[in-house]
């Protein structure tokens, strides 16, 4: 039901989009979420029990492994809920409704200074058919930062391609197809899906909706 994935953003991860919820003011601290790489991971559950899904972004894997996190708080690097069902429903979709909340505490010392982050996703989806894998999800999150909360969209493809060349967007590098000699390979997304380069990220990220199919 889910795409190759790892967490932490390393190979195999979804290509993540971070949208404002209407009514969300933009300028807030909270509310400046990028496009980044974002690991999904199922998990086989014990008999009788159905398997779980665990998610976790770059930029948590990142402060977890270089951050001076608060050794007195509840940290928690990994938001995890169980599926819904063993197979797709009608729509195609599998479900996680519920994931428990993620959440860092980093000291002052750290990179991003003094920050208790919290990441409540809902609603996770993962679209799964022949021809879209499990390559693709659509989920809720709620972000605070500092006391500061902002509600979101995130939308998920896989793989994580980077279109950067020289530091620079590159959209030539969203190409699903080869274009020999300059280019010998595509980029390894579905054609299907409807991509560019995000100019920040230097990622190419999914324009369309979830799910994206012919």
């Amino acid at each position: 039901m889910v795409a190759r994935a790892v967490s932490d953003g390393a190979p195999g991860s979804f290509a993540a989009t971070y949208s404002l919820k209407p009514g969300e003011d933009p300028a807030r601290a909270c509310a400046q979420l990028k496009s980044e790489p974002v690991g999904l991971q199922k998990y086989l559950g014990e008999e009788g029990a159905l398997d779980s899904v665990s998610l976790r972004t770059a930029r948590v894997g990142k402060l977890v492994k270089e951050a001076m996190l608060d050794p007195a708080a509840a940290n928690q690097p990994n938001s995890v809920g169980a599926l819904t069902t063993e197979a797709p429903g009608p729509d195609n979709f599998c479900e996680v409704p519920v994931l428990n909340p993620t959440q860092l505490v980093t000291l002052a010392s750290s990179s991003e200074g003094a920050k208790a982050l919290t990441y409540e996703w809902s609603g996770l989806r993962i679209y799964n058919t022949p021809s879209i894998p499990g390559t693709q999800f659509i989920a809720d999150l709620r972000y605070t930062e500092n006391g500061c909360t902002a509600q979101y969209t995130v939308r998920g493809i896989w793989p994580v391609v980077s279109c950067a060349t020289n530091n620079q967007p590159d959209e030539s590098k969203c190409d699903p197809y080869a274009d020999p000699p300059r280019r010998l390979r595509g980029s390894g997304i579905n054609p299907s899906f409807p991509v560019k380069c995000d100019p920040i990220a230097l990622l190419c990220v999914l324009t369309g909706e979830v799910p994206s199919v012919p």
